[in-house]
C-alpha cells in the first residue's frame, strides 16, 4: 500500500513534470518495448543492429548503457529502466540528434513506478516472465500484472506463447495481440530447430534464419526480434545478416579468451529461469564439465536462492558458491539459502590444499560437487585451478556490471578481468587459494 502510494504521488508526477520538462520527446520517436524477466537486453540489442543494418537511425536504451550513433550513455549502475528524468533526457538528445526510433527495455519497476508514463510504443514483445523482483511484488500475480501494463500503452502486442504466462497476459490485453513460439502453433513458430556446437538454425514463416550463436534459448530472443521487424514493416533480411554473427552483449554469454582450452564465459543470468537456460544450453555445446560461479545479490527476493542452488546443482558438474552485490545483508547468509535448495547428495568440499581438492573432485565424479567462497576473485581463481581443458568455467550474476556492492560500498569489479587475474595465477603452480 504505502509503495502504491509513493507510486502515484511522487513517481507520477515526477516523470509528468520531466515529460513537460523535455518537451515530450518521447512523441518525435517511434518507441519499441522489451520487457520480460530474462532476455531484455539481448533481444533489445539484436533490434537495435538491424534496425541500424536497416538504414534506420535508432538508438537503444539497455541495462547496459543507451547509444545511438557511436554515443554510448551511462544510465546508472544496477537498474535497468533508469530514473524518469534520465529517459527523458536521453529521448530528447536522440530525438535532437536525428533518432527516430528508440528500443527500449521495460522493467516491472519501471511500469510500477511510472516511468515510461505517457510514451506510446509502436510495438511492445515480452520475453518471459519467471520467478524475480518478488520482494517487491509479493507474487507472480501481481508481478505478471504489472508487467502486462505496458500493453495498455502499445499499439502493437507480441506475446511468447510458449511461456507460463501467456494465457494470465492475455486476459489483460485489450488490443489486437500477435504471438511466437517453438512449442506451439502461433503467429511465428520456429520450426526444423537443429543445434550444433557453433550454430543454430531455424525457420519462422517461410525464412530460414541461422546463427553463430549456439543457444537453444537464443531461439526465443530471434524470434521475438523477428516478430518486432516484421511488425514495422523493414524487410526481414537484414534481421538473417544481423543474426549470423550474433551481435556481441558486454556481460551476455561474454567469451574471454584464454590458452588453457576451456571455455571461460561471462553471463548475467540471475533468476532459476535464466541460470536453467543457459545452463542446459551449455550441457548441449560442452565436451567436458560445467563449473558454475555465482551467488545471489542481498536485500532482493530470498525466495528464489533456493531455487537457483537446485537448478545449478541439477545441471552443472561443479558450483562455486560466492558473493553478488550483498548489499544490507552477510554473505554467509546468502550463500545458506542458496545451498539449502541443493540436491541431497551434493558433495560439499572445503580445503585449502589444491591436491587434496582435486582428488576429492576425482573421487566424486559422479556427483554434483559444490564449493562456498565468499570472496568473488577466490571463486574464480578456484575455479581455473580445477579446471581440465574442454571444461565450461560460466560466471553467473554480474555479467556487464563494473562495480560490486558490498554492504553499502560500490567496488570496482570485472567479470572478465577477474578471469585474466584467475589465468595469470594458474600459470604459478605455487599460487595460494
Amino acid at each position: 500500500m504505502l509503495q502504491k502510494i509513493k507510486n502515484l504521488f511522487f513517481h507520477l508526477p515526477k516523470s509528468i513534470f520531466y515529460q513537460a520538462y523535455y518537451h515530450f520527446p518521447a512523441k518525435k520517436l517511434t518507441l519499441i518495448g522489451i520487457t520480460g524477466t530474462d532476455g531484455k537486453t539481448t533481444t533489445a540489442t539484436l533490434i537495435y543492429e538491424t534496425l541500424k543494418k536497416a538504414g534506420i537511425n535508432a538508438g537503444v536504451i539497455t541495462t547496459i548503457s543507451a547509444k545511438y550513433d557511436d554515443h554510448e550513455i551511462d544510465t546508472g549502475l544496477h537498474m535497468t529502466s533508469p530514473d524518469p528524468a534520465v529517459i527523458q533526457k536521453i529521448f530528447k538528445t536522440m530525438a535532437d540528434a536525428g533518432v527516430t526510433h528508440v528500443v527500449c527495455e521495460v522493467t516491472a519497476h519501471a511500469l510500477d513506478q511510472y516511468r515510461f508514463h505517457g510514451c506510446q510504443f509502436a510495438v511492445s514483445a515480452i520475453t518471459n516472465t519467471s520467478h524475480e523482483h518478488l520482494d517487491y511484488f509479493k507474487n507472480m500475480d501481481e508481478y505478471i500484472h504489472t508487467k502486462a501494463k505496458i500493453f495498455n500503452q502499445s499499439q502493437i502486442n507480441i506475446l511468447n506463447k510458449d511461456d507460463p504466462s501467456y494465457e494470465r497476459i492475455l486476459k489483460k490485453i485489450p488490443q489486437k495481440f500477435l504471438s511466437y513460439s517453438i512449442n506451439k502453433k502461433s503467429d511465428y513458430q520456429a520450426i526444423n530447430v537443429v543445434i550444433k556446437t557453433n550454430s543454430i538454425s531455424f525457420d519462422v514463416n517461410k525464412t530460414s534464419l541461422i546463427s553463430d550463436s549456439p543457444y537453444r534459448y537464443q531461439t526465443y530472443n530471434i524470434l521475438t526480434a523477428f516478430s518486432v521487424i516484421d511488425q514495422l514493416k523493414i524487410d526481414k533480411q537484414f534481421l538473417v545478416e544481423t543474426i549470423k554473427n550474433f551481435p556481441l552483449t558486454k556481460g551476455r554469454r561474454e567469451e574471454v579468451p584464454n590458452n588453457l582450452n576451456i571455455k571461460t564465459i561471462v553471463d548475467f543470468a540471475h533468476t532459476p529461469n535464466a541460470i536453467k537456460n543457459t545452463l542446459e544450453s551449455l550441457k548441449e555445446t560442452t565436451n567436458g564439465r560445467i563449473i558454475a560461479i555465482f551467488g545471489a545479490t542481498g536485500g532482493r527476493d530470498q525466495s528464489k536462492r533456493p531455487q537457483m542452488g537446485l537448478v545449478v546443482s541439477q545441471l552443472a558438474n561443479i558450483a562455486i558458491i560466492t558473493s553478488d552485490d550483498t548489499r544490507d545483508e552477510k554473505v554467509e547468509d546468502i550463500n545458506k539459502q542458496i545451498i539449502n535448495g541443493l540436491k541431497p547428495d551434493s558433495v560439499f568440499i572445503e580445503s585449502n590444499d589444491i591436491s587434496q581438492i582435486k582428488k576429492n573432485i576425482k573421487s566424486n565424479k559422479n556427483k554434483f560437487i559444490y564449493f562456498n567462497i565468499p570472496n568473488r576473485q577466490d571463486a574464480f581463481n578456484l575455479a581455473i585451478k580445477i579446471s581440465q581443458p574442454k571444461d565450461t568455467i560460466i560466471s553467473m550474476g554480474k555479467g556487464h556490471e563494473n562495480t560490486i556492492l558490498l554492504g553499502k560500498t560500490e567496488y570496482p569489479w570485472s567479470e572478465t578481468e577477474a578471469f585474466r587475474s584467475a589465468f595469470k595465477l594458474k600459470e604459478n603452480k605455487n599460487a595460494q587459494i
